[in-house]
């Protein structure tokens, strides 16, 4: 007797997947094989042809759940005591169709008229296997699984159906929970799930697809503990070879336009979970965060232009929501770019001697990365929060103390030594003064060591103007600029001694030659126009 169908919306896309195994297998040279799919087709009554799959989305049906068999048999292959969670399982077949270690503990996990469905459609299953009736985004079930033990996360088409929040919610419980493992699962790019409204064969269940994933990285700082292992394209995994002619042609255009070859991935995630920092900052403070955040996504890109491990492993090691700030890393570049001038410029004043004021320092690890030379005293200085979490996330060093203060606090210099030539390094601070507090905070420095150098970045008013309405990092902390710097030789007539040495746009920056022509070409003319050249520079200045 056949059973009826009788599942709507997402629930119902699970049948796409059976159709395309199914059919898969009744070719005379399969790429999946899956047998018992075929059984499953027969015994259930339902217009399978009605779903309109395309031969496109059956395509990629078979080649992400082959390579996926494949991930997760070499993952129980040297994990034969591993602990499987299977989300969204549907009606595949995978824990059959793997070769199980008789240690391996396997859930399949869906929703209950699904797992009900499931468990009248299987025969009687191994001891070692069980089903699980809730959503996968629903915490409840996760006290039915054992913990201490490595543990495999599949999930297979179901990311695009949760919204980011949910998913991402559902990833951190999963690392917190069962503290090391790997993670395996499908993603489309942002784009490809809006495009996804124009799928037949989901207009034909009435699903709609949510949340699309562009960079990895980015998902990996925002669930500490996750580091990516691999990522392969859809299209360019091996079981093309064995597609039909226009399914290979189809295929090979894809892959040759990065948009189209990226759109739909499979991602393999390794899990490791360690205790976190609970911060939560607002306003100015805030945005040393979403700092930190870039540098992390900038060291974990394929080409790293400033290569912040400390950054890195800061990120891992805080619990906050850096999405908030809304940013990705096509945000990290600018960031990374005047990092690596200021650093530069930090190198060559560097002297033995020498006091160095690191002011605002947030959680940059500008003292790891430069080195200091022996007989320089290193002084890291923000607001004592930002201050006492700096201290627990950067190793301790007896050349470098860290000072909890306003960097405007009139006694700030009191303690410090002012019998030697200063440094004074200030990124991303100055246009959060106010013009008064800046100039005043400028002459105490001058007035109160001998000689020095300073280097900050500087916003021009209409820098200013344009970032509090739309930089993300400064619009979601709720801080506010203030600051602007027009012409950066009007400093020496208010700060007596001050020298402009030298001013530098990002519009000079070598690492404009990794982007493509046209945009290259457009960003070195526009430093030809004061307004645009100034709207944000660095500066160096001697006194």
């Amino acid at each position: 007797m056949s059973e009826q169908i009788r599942l709507t919306g997402a629930q119902q896309t699970l049948l796409g997947p059976l159709y395309a195994r199914a059919l898969d297998n009744r070719r005379p040279d399969p790429v999946l094989g899956d047998e018992t799919s075929d059984r499953l087709l027969n015994d259930i009554d339902f217009d399978f042809p009605g779903l309109k799959l395309s031969s496109g989305d059956r395509m990629a049906i078979i080649l992400r759940a082959k390579e996926l068999d494949t991930w997760a048999a070499d993952y129980l292959a040297d994990h034969p005591d591993a602990v499987v969670l299977h989300l969204a399982c549907g009606l595949d077949s995978r824990a059959f169709r793997l070769d199980l270690p008789g240690g391996v503990d396997w859930f399949d996990v869906d929703l209950p008229d699904v797992i009900e469905l499931r468990n009248r459609l299987y025969p009687e299953p191994p001891g070692n296997y069980r089903t699980i009736a809730s959503s996968a985004t629903d915490p409840g079930w996760l006290d039915q699984i054992p913990t201490g033990r490595p543990t495999l996360v599949i999930a297979e088409g179901l990311t695009m159906y949760l919204t980011e929040a949910d998913g991402v919610a559902m990833l951190r419980r999963l690392v917190e929970r069962f503290q090391v493992g790997e993670m395996m699962f499908d993603v489309v790019l942002p784009w490809a799930a809006k495009a996804a409204r124009a799928s037949r064969f989901l207009q034909s269940t009435g699903a709609e697809f949510h949340w699309g994933i562009g960079d990895p990285h980015a998902l990996e700082l925002r669930v500490p503990g996750l580091r990516l292992r691999d990522q392969r394209p859809l299209m360019n995994l091996p079981g093309v070879a064995k597609m039909s002619t226009a399914n290979r042609v189809s295929a090979k255009v894809m892959n040759a336009i990065p948009p189209l070859r990226d759109a739909m991935r499979l991602l393999r995630f390794s899990f490791e979970h360690e205790p976190r920092e609970k911060v939560e900052l607002t306003g100015a403070q805030a945005t040393m965060l979403a700092t930190v955040y870039l540098r992390a996504l900038d060291n974990r890109s394929d080409h790293p232009m400033l290569g912040d491990r400390w950054a890195d492993e800061a990120v891992q090691r805080i619990d906050f929501d850096f999405s908030k700030f809304k940013m990705s890393s096509r945000n990290a570049a600018s960031v990374a770019m005047r990092a690596n001038v200021i650093d530069g410029w930090t190198r060559e004043a560097l002297q033995p001697g020498m006091t160095v004021l690191h002011l605002g320092c947030g959680l940059d690890s500008r003292f790891e990365r430069v080195a200091p030379p022996e007989g320089v005293d290193w002084y890291d200085v923000d607001q004592p929060d930002v201050i006492d979490l700096r201290d627990k996330l950067f190793p301790a060093s007896p050349h470098r103390r860290t000072i909890g203060s306003s960097v405007t606090a009139p006694d700030l210099l009191d303690e410090i030594p002012g019998d030697q030539p200063v440094l004074v390094i200030a990124e991303g601070l100055v246009m959060y003064l106010s013009e008064e507090d800046g100039l005043a905070l400028l002459r105490r420095i001058t007035h109160h060591f001998p000689s020095g150098e300073l280097i900050f970045d500087a916003f021009s008013t209409l820098g200013v103007r344009l970032s509090n309405r739309f930089n993300p990092a400064v619009v979601h902390a709720g801080a506010r600029l203030h600051w602007g710097i027009d012409n950066p030789k009007d400093l020496e007539t208010s700060v007596p001694g001050l020298k402009l040495v030298t001013e530098w746009s990002f519009t000079d920056a070598p690492e404009l030659d990794r982007y493509p022509a046209p945009m290259r070409a457009a960003l070195r003319a526009s430093g030809h126009i004061t307004a645009i050249r100034r709207m944000g520079r660095m500066l160096r200045y001697r006194f």
